[in-house]
């Protein structure tokens, strides 16, 4: 069936300019054409973001969405309760990705495979890079600094950027951009139109939609405190009504008004949140920490010797800036809010000239897009799982020798391949979903990890019949240690098996 599945697979406020608020420059140059400086520059940052998104598929988040997408296909509708764990199995659960996830296992399943999923996250990529820069540019009227300022915050995406449907997430907060921070352009023209379509189609591919709204509430708060109200024929009051609008537009789906309000629901298990890495504070000490740094150096740099900001510009950034540091995962939303921000604030008053040297532009084009293609010819040509960090060849030898099926215990990350390669055949005891599952279960795995107290009796409890850990960790190490209890019946560089001492008739 889908490749994934075979074990042998590797697998402006309305403006431009900060002394002019309420009108908008018009697009820098002459209109963009083969060889022109602007298109060039745009289709470089495609290209970056084409590489990046052509990574192989090896996100455990990742399959837990293919897997819901194979079961909405095979099922024809989207599932309501779960069916992947043997511990909340039955239990509410609500796809929140749902149409990413159908959009994945439709490519999956046909003839490009997962080279398919690895070509869409692709051009998702590259339409955030292009169409970030050509954002910046709009507001900042000079292509090296837009570029400066796109190439240091694309930095940020980059670093966290995987198959996950918050790619989706991010290319709809660079259209609720265009829609507001540029009201001249097509988009934010037809704003009752564009942000209603925008915001259902990422309300429904992921649940950073909420933060899209929030967006728009403090850009209105801005403006009012700039002195821009919500009155009667002013373009924020019509963003009022295209918000309000999209709302209710986004409860047409098939969860309902249920997915609207996920968001909200998310925030409330915050207990259960706390220990999911996506959910931490940054560490700077990481790829995406000091991508995240060197943004805020830049950003901070052009704010205090560029143009003023707004009070707008400085209600806006502030929370999403909180936001950033509290959770990793924010990083990339409060990285594409600050852009326009930081664009206006570098802006120059002349528009850009036109590139006089066209024969030397269409060459460097030529170049790119051969680069291009370069890339999406290694990438089709190599395996597009990549299941190296998880345990297939462990997995394996349970199957041999015990069958599958067991009450298995293993780590919630290797737990979404499990899943993806798998299911139904093995159900887990816990996965990524920390939303779903009860806080008992979320407890019980986590004294199993750490070796809290009691850990032994949580094993008992469930019944355990498996368990698959990595070799080199604590767990692994005490349960060698209670040779009562536990045998070791496999082991190699990553992952070790354990089984009963005494398995029950």
């Amino acid at each position: 069936m889908v490749s994934v599945l075979d074990p042998d697979e590797v697998l402006a406020p309305g403006s431009v300019t900060n002394a002019a608020p309420d009108t908008a420059g018009g697009e820098p140059g002459p209109r963009s054409r083969f060889g022109n400086l602007t298109w060039l520059f745009s289709a470089a940052f495609a290209m970056g973001g084409l590489k990046v998104g052509l990574a192989r598929l090896g996100d455990n988040s990742f399959f837990v969405h293919l897997t819901t997408g194979n079961w909405i296909l095979d099922h024809g509708s989207v599932p309501h309760h779960d069916v992947y764990s043997y511990t909340a199995a039955g239990r509410p659960f609500l796809a929140q990705s749902w149409l990413a996830e159908a959009l994945y296992s439709f490519l999956d399943r046909s003839a490009l495979g997962g080279f398919g999923i690895r070509l869409m996250m692709g051009i998702v990529a590259a339409g955030i890079g292009a169409a970030t820069f050509r954002l910046t540019l709009r507001l900042c009227r000079d292509r090296i600094r837009a570029a400066g300022i796109t190439l240091v915050a694309f930095a940020v995406i980059a670093a966290m950027y995987s198959a996950r449907p918050l790619g989706f997430g991010l290319l709809g907060l660079v259209g609720v951009l265009w829609i507001v921070e540029v009201p001249e352009s097509r988009i934010g023209q037809r704003l009752s139109i564009s942000l209603p379509i925008v915001m259902w189609l990422w309300g429904n591919v992921h649940g950073s939609m909420a933060l899209g709204f929030g967006y728009i509430a403090l850009h209105l708060i801005g403006r009012a405190a700039d002195g821009a109200l919500p009155r009667r024929g002013t373009r924020e009051i019509q963003i009022v009504r295209a918000a309000a609008v999209s709302l209710v537009t986004l409860c047409v789906n098939p969860y309902g008004p249920s997915l609207v309000l996920f968001p909200v629901e998310l925030l409330r298990k915050g207990s259960a949140l706390k220990d999911v890495v996506e959910w931490m504070s940054p560490s700077f000490h990481t790829t995406a920490g000091i991508s995240f740094a060197a943004w805020l150096i830049v950003a901070l740099s052009v704010l205090t010797l560029g143009k003023r900001p707004l009070r707008r510009d400085i209600i806006v950034a502030v929370p999403f800036l909180i936001m950033a540091l509290w959770a990793l995962r924010n990083l990339g939303v409060a990285t594409l809010v600050m852009v326009p921000i930081v664009a206006r604030s570098a802006a120059k008053d002349t528009e850009p000239s036109d590139d006089p040297t066209r024969a030397i532009g269409r060459l460097i084009g030529c170049g790119i897009v051969a680069l291009a293609l370069l890339f999406a010819a290694q990438a089709s040509a190599e395996a597009s799982y990549d299941a190296r960090s998880f345990s297939r060849d462990a997995y394996r030898y349970v199957a041999k020798n015990y069958g599958e099926g067991r009450r298995l215990f293993t780590t919630d990350a290797n737990a979404g391949w499990m899943l993806a390669a798998h299911f139904p055949k093995q159900r887990v005891f816990m996965d990524d979903r920390y939303d779903m599952f009860p806080q008992a279960v979320i407890d019980d795995y986590t004294s199993v990890s750490r070796l809290r107290s009691g850990w032994q009796r949580i094993l008992t409890h469930y019944r355990i019949e498996v368990i698959i850990w990595p070799t080199a960790s604590p767990l692994s190490e005490a349960l060698l240690l209670d040779t009562s209890q536990w045998k070791r019946a496999y082991r190699d560089k990553g992952w070790t098996v354990f089984v009963p001492a005494h398995p029950s008739s």
